[in-house]
């Protein structure tokens, strides 16, 4: 029978121990880049824009990839109070609208169409007889931005936040960076406002606008168009036609109330730099720039 040498079994005991570190040092290295990378993840992300460029990028955290196509989990406003849609992109009272609206027959609970975080909150006073608006602006982590405007009362999360911010001013929606609310994640359908609109003269429509982050509109790459629109590229350059991006029937419904004519001043049915089923851009009329009718 063959023996063992005195230190045999101290060897094997040491090989045991060995692999033991092996594998406890493999698994700590495995635990260590799954947290960093969970950890990276769930940072806050913040989108930046660079002058230079013409162009968002992700100033910090990792951006994840949006869903595609990207719609909404809630559309924002009752659908069944909406009477008209205003699309982005297109001038209203001679001033240039990345924006679109919902015009609402009555008072409308708006949620957050998807999980955001908050980047922007003002008041101000607007109307005659003056009265008190706010307009709220959020990110979503993956690039696609959407703001709201013309609301009458805020939920009490952000009322309270409201409450923190300037004084308002008449017509001044300007925010100053130092003045900015503090980033606060919300889910898709948190209450944004419980009221809409301006309540003395009973009009109770928002604003709403999306801009994705991650890709120039079609209608900027157009050179003539681009040069007309040279001040607020981050916003103009980027702003999309939201329709789409409403859930379910309610998508469909936007586009054929896009199409209600409100303004009698207007022979064309239907202008938008953004939507697809617009009847004509802002380049068909006056060269591109603002004018008196359509």
């Amino acid at each position: 029978m063959h023996k063992k040498k005195p230190d045999e079994n101290g060897f094997h005991v040491l090989l045991v121990l060995i692999a033991v570190l092996v594998v406890g040092a493999i698994g700590m290295i495995g635990y260590v880049v799954f947290t960093n990378a969970k950890d990276k993840a769930s940072a806050d992300v913040r989108w930046s824009y660079d002058e230079r460029k013409d162009a968002w990028y992700v100033q910090q955290g990792a951006a994840p990839t949006c869903k595609e196509p990207f719609v909404f989990d809630y559309t924002p406003v009752n659908m069944d109070f909406a009477t008209s849609v205003g699309s982005g992109g297109e001038y209203r009272n001679k001033s240039y609208k990345v924006h679109g609206i919902f015009a609402l027959s009555k008072s409308s609970e708006v949620k957050l169409p998807a999980d955001a975080t908050l980047t922007g909150l003002t008041r101000y006073y607007e109307g005659d007889p003056l009265e008190i608006q706010y307009a709220v602006s959020f990110d979503t982590d993956c690039g696609i931005a959407f703001y709201f405007d013309h609301l009458y009362t805020l939920s009490p999360q952000l009322q309270a936040l409201a409450e923190q911010q300037p004084e308002p001013k008449v017509n001044d929606t300007r925010v100053d960076p130092d003045d900015a609310p503090p980033r606060i994640k919300m889910k898709a359908g948190d209450i944004v406002a419980t009221e809409t609109g301006a309540h003395a003269v009973q009009r109770y429509g928002i604003d709403f606008g999306v801009v994705d982050y991650r890709q120039r509109n079609e209608i900027s790459k157009n050179p003539k168009w681009a040069a007309l629109h040279s001040e607020y590229k981050s916003s103009e350059w980027y702003g999309v036609c939201w329709f789409d991006m409403l859930p379910g029937e309610d998508a469909q419904k936007a586009k054929e109330l896009s199409l209600v004519q409100t303004d009698t001043r207007r022979v064309a049915k239907h202008v938008s730099d953004y939507c697809d089923n617009a009847d004509y851009t802002t380049l068909d009329f006056n060269d591109g720039r603002p004018a008196d009718s359509y």
